[in-house]
């Protein structure tokens, strides 16, 4: 969120920018690469090639992946290259239509500075948008984390469902899916909630 949306926020109000081309063709590669492929990419050139990151994403006997936080990095980035990607371009695409919209034309044409129509013009009236795109990333993100654990050996929740599917766990198998629904739900919920708030807002203005 911190970096993604800033990024594709800005490029896409510029849409034809070489800049904006670019990095709209790198998220289109990106996203239609596999999260496994990134996963064992990242693994050659991070883990084999330079070193300088193991192999295995685990914490070692006895600790915690907080008494170990290197191991949180590659599963990390994997995930966030593969859901990036696939963020930036539809961010980029809803934030371009709105910058082509009249009264974003208008406001430039006033005179107002891009830095003030982008942020007192466009931003509020993509906001909405902007927020259902962050939701649907969420069950995209715990699926993801389902192969990228597996791949990178990381004990998450991914890791623990492939295993309890492998060992016929049903409870574990069960209980895994249900938090997955609950905190894809409670993602929807949220987003509905901060995008009606921001659409009365942007109504009142």
């Amino acid at each position: 969120m911190l970096l993604t949306l800033p990024v594709a926020v800005v490029t896409g109000a510029r849409p034809r920018h070489p800049v904006s081309r670019f990095l709209t063709g790198f998220s289109v590669a990106a996203a239609a690469i596999p999260e496994f492929v990134v996963a064992i990419a990242l693994l050659a050139v991070l883990a084999v090639w330079t070193r300088w990151l193991p192999v295995l994403s685990v914490p070692g006997a006895g600790r915690t992946v907080w008494e170990n936080p290197v191991c949180l990095v590659m599963p990390a980035l994997s995930l966030w290259l593969v859901c990036s990607a696939s963020l930036t371009r539809r961010v980029q695409a809803l934030v371009a239509t709105h910058a082509a919209a009249p009264y974003v034309r208008e406001a430039e044409l006033a005179g107002l500075t891009r830095r003030r129509v982008l942020s007192r013009h466009l931003l509020p009236s993509v906001a909405p948008g902007v927020l259902q795109l962050l939701a649907q990333t969420i069950p995209y993100l715990l699926g993801g984390a389902v192969v990228v654990e597996t791949v990178t050996s990381f004990p998450g929740l991914g890791f623990a469902l492939v295993r309890a599917v492998g060992d016929r766990e049903v409870p574990v198998v069960m209980a895994a899916g249900a938090l997955m629904m609950v905190v894809a739900v409670v993602a929807f919920t949220v987003a509905d909630a901060l995008s009606v708030r921001q659409e009365r807002m942007v109504a009142v203005v």
